[in-house]
């Protein structure tokens, strides 16, 4: 028996829509999570970078890391790390941001909120970067960095390092992505 399609108008149509809007909102984060478990088609990206401290009063990239065109980045883990003689909270700021170049901004750069001006390493060489308790979602074509602005280090030969942990995910596997 074949049932025929009835199409809503007038009042009826937005309470339908708003019924769609609230069932999808139901489901969005609904296992398999794609923030929390890559799905099969994903693939793990694991960008590491690496730079010398900078002179006093000078900021350098440690790692930039450009999200393939096509591509949803979803980073879930973050180290910001530091190898050298002794240092006071202070002493250096990492900040990770997102299409943000070097030593100034851009139009569509965006300082993310609590990761500006931190103080001290996130995570460790020995035990592994920090672990975020929700994945960020990059869009395909945007450049995140680790930067470190050095304020009161002397040259001792130490350097600094950075590590994204995450996954790459096709556009189209990504429904509630914006």
């Amino acid at each position: 028996m074949l049932t025929q399609t009835r199409i809503a108008t007038g009042p009826e149509s937005i309470r339908a829509a708003v019924a769609i809007k609230r069932a999808i909102e139901g489901r969005r984060d609904a296992w398999p999570f794609p923030h929390c478990y890559p799905p099969e088609t994903s693939e793990r990206r694991d960008p590491m970078g690496f730079t010398a401290v900078p002179a006093a009063a000078a900021q350098s990239t440690i790692l930039q890391f450009a999200v393939p065109s096509g591509y949803y980045f979803y980073l879930q883990q973050l180290g910001l790390f530091y190898s050298g003689t002794g240092f006071n909270f202070g002493d250096f700021f990492f900040t990770v941001d997102q299409n943000t170049p070097l030593g100034g901004g851009a139009f569509q750069g965006v300082p993310l909120t609590d990761w500006q001006s931190i103080p001290f390493p996130l995570g460790s060489p020995l035990h592994g970067p920090l672990t975020l308790p929700r994945a960020e979602l990059y869009s395909p074509e945007d450049i995140i960095r680790a930067k470190v602005t050095n304020v009161n280090l002397g040259g001792g030969g130490g350097s600094f390092g950075a590590w994204f942990g995450g996954w790459i995910i096709p556009v189209s596997e990504v429904p509630f992505a914006e």
